[in-house]
C-alpha cells in the first residue's frame, strides 16, 4: 500500500475472539504515538492502547466493510501532526469475511 515516511507500521493483526454470545474480529497493531488516527477501510476507528493498539468489532461490521473494499480490510494510520498516512491490508483468519480460499494442499496428521 502507500506509505509517507515517518508514519510506516508494522503489518496489523486480525483475530477471532468470542465478544458476548458473537464473534468479533479483533485488530491490533502499533503506532508512532497515540495521537495518530486509526481508520479501516475508510470507517474511523475507537482504539484501546497507545503505541501498541487493538480495536473489536462484530465480525457481520468486518464482512460489511470488506465488502467496500473488494473483499480486504485496510488499516490506514493518519498523523494530523505531520500529515503523513500509512495503510497495509489487515488479513483476517481464513474464512473470517465470508470468502472462499482454494487450498492447493491439506495436510492432516494424526498421532
Amino acid at each position: 500500500m502507500s506509505a509517507t515516511p515517518g508514519t510506516a507500521i508494522a503489518a496489523p493483526k486480525a483475530r477471532l475472539v468470542h465478544c458476548g454470545d458473537a464473534t468479533c474480529l479483533r485488530i491490533s497493531g502499533r503506532r508512532t504515538h497515540a495521537a495518530v488516527a486509526i481508520r479501516v477501510s475508510g470507517h474511523p476507528l475507537v482504539v484501546e492502547g497507545n503505541r501498541s493498539w487493538r480495536a473489536t468489532m462484530p465480525l457481520a461490521t468486518a464482512r460489511d466493510w470488506a465488502r467496500t473494499d473488494g473483499g480486504t480490510l485496510i488499516v490506514t494510520l493518519a498523523d494530523e501532526r505531520t500529515g503523513g498516512e500509512s495503510s497495509e491490508v489487515v488479513t483476517p483468519p481464513p474464512g473470517a469475511l465470508g470468502k472462499r480460499i482454494e487450498l492447493a494442499t491439506l495436510i492432516v496428521s494424526a498421532y
